[in-house]
């Protein structure tokens, strides 16, 4: 049985800004390094993972390195160096970690039936924003925070849907545009009535509203279609009976009435999965010219 250990530190020389909440027996070999993107603020992403990595470590026999990032690039920087060998991706960071490592999906959750996954946007109440109609009409009034700039639905596919099927650019269309990161911070940072309206991942965003005593000092005004996002991918350097065997971990949360590391996972369980689920998000990617159309 392992010991959690909590430390901070810097992983590498990339400028992958690996940050650590370390669990280490001193006595297992070999080490899988496990990196989760922050999308949440980093202690709460390590918290969330935690017990994950302590069930890994004991169904792999193998020490479990848990680690986040400064940001969503960095564990696409971590996941190229070779300095991750299981990640926690988004969509789109996990597009540009296959463009750049061949990193392969195995695995994504599954909640209420589907895996698929949503936006939302919200507004303060001083704004009187309730539609998109009002977003429309007034939005050069309105300040609009983003999360992490590489974020699914955080800022890709909120683009993405904003510019085909409402003709709003973000970047033009509102009063300003900020990018704060994680998604919890797109929720304060409206919620503060520092930003007029705000885009955040739908999950995340239901689970503060039922945690929250909030009384109604944000609105949700719309919600995205929906889009695959947040894979565990491995990196291709990983041999293939490691990769099954985590493979088959995940699948077994359920079976092995793991629902507290599946709630904190904020999936019902895990399916497997495969590059062809993630690339509907090419399109969107390409808009956001984060890929060049010569490396499909």
């Amino acid at each position: 049985m392992t010991t959690a250990r909590t430390r901070r530190a810097v992983l590498g020389s990339v400028g992958s800004g690996l940050v650590g909440g370390c669990l280490q027996s001193g006595q297992r070999s070999p080490t899988l390094t496990m990196g989760v993107i922050p999308d949440v603020d980093p202690d709460t992403a390590i918290e969330q993972n935690t017990e994950l990595a302590t069930y890994l470590e004991s169904e792999l026999d193998m020490t479990v390195d848990l680690r986040t990032t400064t940001d969503y690039a960095g564990l696409v920087q971590a996941m190229t160096a070779e300095q991750v060998d299981l990640g926690y991706f988004g969509g789109v960071s996990y597009i540009l970690a296959h463009h750049r490592a061949n990193a392969t999906p195995i695995v994504v959750g599954s909640k209420s039936g589907t895996i698929d996954w949503h936006s939302v946007l919200i507004a303060h109440e001083s704004t009187a924003v309730t539609s998109m109609e009002d977003v429309k009409r007034t939005a050069d009034s309105l300040d609009l925070v983003f999360g992490d700039p590489l974020s699914t639905s955080g800022t890709v596919m909120p683009t993405y849907y904003l510019r085909r099927r409402h003709d709003l650019l973000p970047d033009r269309a509102f009063k300003s545009l900020t990018h704060v990161g994680a998604h919890d911070a797109v929720a304060e940072t409206v919620t503060g009535g520092n930003s007029d309206i705000g885009e955040l991942n739908a999950r995340i965003y239901d689970r503060l509203v039922e945690t929250s005593s909030d009384d109604g000092t944000i609105t949700e005004v719309w919600r995205t279609p929906g889009f695959a996002d947040y894979p565990w991918a491995v990196n291709d350097s990983l041999g293939e009976g490691t990769v099954s065997g985590i493979s088959d971990a995940f699948i077994s949360l359920d079976e092995n009435g793991r629902d507290g590391i599946l709630g904190q996972q904020n999936v019902d369980k895990y399916v497997t999965t495969g590059h062809e689920d993630f690339e509907a998000l090419g399109d969107a990617v390409r808009m956001m010219g984060l890929l060049n159309d010569d490396k499909n």
